[in-house]
């Protein structure tokens, strides 16, 4: 249903980036309910303010120099394919340290991080404008996701397979470890077509272990996909074990 509800919209191709094999492992009852909670927030204008504040307030609590905003795009900023190389990785870093900051510090997460929800000012600030596509993930499922971020660079092997565990993939190891990157993290260079491929693997090992998944992945596949094709964009190498760092770091008290 979650695919045919987004077939015409502009989120149609990051679902089939997400990989068709999602929707043969996540139970029909289960994407019915979470494509019921999706388009339910949309339509909440409210909560979208409430929430795009909370993400905002959590970014400028960690300096991560992003504003987030509303409304069309002035033309005094710049889209993002238009930047030079040098500002394209400072953007790059930046997006992928929003990313890990909602990962690891908000229970809530905004899910639109498509190339032209981004700008950059004329003094280097970044602008982004999200849609309202966002949620709040189910506890346990955020554990998990954090347990095998935080395994899987913090080269914990025992935590990484616990946090599978935890998520029902246990026998998804190899095409997890795959799908994270087995490229230089310090040096990683984004491609969608590549995450596509691998994203499919990884649910086709599910699916041919007949193992159900949790509904957020649905979500999270989307936002993954839409990060992944953004960076791809900017088409420049990132440190993604530096804004995992950074994206992860305790706050120091004054």
């Amino acid at each position: 249903m979650a695919r045919v509800a987004l077939r015409g919209t502009s989120w149609s191709r990051l679902v089939d980036y997400a990989s068709p094999a999602l929707f043969d492992v996540i139970p029909a009852r289960a994407l019915l309910e979470q494509s019921r909670e999706l388009f339910s927030n949309r339509a909440n204008v409210a909560r979208f303010s409430d929430v795009r504040e909370h993400i905002g307030s959590l970014l400028r609590q960690r300096n991560i120099d992003v504003e987030l905003t509303h409304g069309p795009r002035p033309e005094s900023e710049t889209p993002l394919i238009d930047l030079p190389e040098h500002a394209r990785r400072e953007v790059g870093q930046r997006i992928l340290e929003i990313y890990f900051t909602q990962v690891f510090w908000s229970g809530e997460a905004l899910l639109d991080v498509r190339a032209d929800k981004f700008a950059r000012r004329e003094l280097g600030s970044l602008t982004w404008r999200p849609g309202a596509l966002y949620l709040r993930w189910q506890p346990g499922f955020l554990d998990g996701i954090r347990g095998l971020y935080l395994g899987f660079y913090l080269d914990d092997d025992a935590l990484f397979a616990r946090a599978l565990e935890q998520l029902d993939m246990a026998g998804s190891s190899t095409a997890l470890r795959d799908l994270l990157g087995r490229e230089d993290p310090r040096n990683t260079v984004f491609d969608i077509q590549a995450f596509h491929a691998r994203f499919h693997e990884l649910f086709l090992s599910q699916r041919a272990r007949g193992v159900s998944l949790h509904r957020n992945f649905l979500p999270l596949g989307v936002c993954l996909a839409s990060l992944y094709e953004t960076l791809d964009t900017l088409g420049v190498p990132l440190d993604v074990k530096a804004a995992f760092d950074r994206g992860r770091a305790q706050l120091r008290e004054a």
